[in-house]
């Protein structure tokens, strides 16, 4: 399997159905490789009062980071903190996206965030969207997912509510209207 999927935006066009998990999502894919993929969702935020988690958050930082910065980035390990962020030598990664984004579990990066001494860009995300290996391909040949060019602004400075017209609007077409069952009857 190659890895042409990785630092890419999956759109989930299952419009038919508006209560399914992933309806209405945007997904930056981090990781797609011979054991399956991993990606977050970037245009679901959540409001986190993160003195519950870390008693170092102060309420300036709270303010800060709650602004489009937290979001829940799938079903799995819904508790477990990850951080897409801009390249920073000084924090462990869990897995390099490209030459400039990475994302960590790194405490020492959360903390750092804390103390508005972190990377200069970065998105906190609760959990994470898995597909097992092969998976998201075949959900791809099947239609339900598009795949478009992942952009940093988009990730980091576009408030969620735009995020999928801003991707449309780099994609060419209104992700919106495309759905799975096009061309089926």
């Amino acid at each position: 399997m190659n890895n042409n999927l990785k630092d890419k935006f999956l759109y989930f066009c299952n419009s038919e159905n508006n209560k399914d998990y992933f309806s209405k999502t945007l997904i930056y894919l981090c990781e797609n490789n011979e054991e399956g993929s991993f990606g977050i969702i970037i245009n679901r935020t959540v409001e986190i009062r993160l003195k519950d988690f870390f008693s170092s958050a102060s309420e300036e930082i709270e303010a800060k980071l709650n602004k489009e910065k937290i979001v829940i980035g799938g079903p799995v390990e819904p508790m477990t903190v990850y951080i897409i962020h801009s390249k920073d030598s000084r924090f462990e990664e869990l897995i390099s996206i490209n030459d400039k984004l990475s994302i960590s579990t790194d405490i020492n990066l959360i903390k750092s965030i804390l103390d508005d001494n972190g990377p200069k860009e970065f998105l906190v995300s609760f959990g994470y969207t898995g597909w097992s290996k092969g998976q998201l391909e075949k959900e791809i040949l099947k239609g339900s997912w598009l795949i478009t060019p992942a952009d940093k602004d988009i990730i980091f400075n576009t408030p969620a509510i735009e995020k999928i017209n801003k991707t449309s609007k780099l994609a060419g077409f209104d992700l919106t209207t495309v759905s799975s069952q096009y061309g089926n009857s």
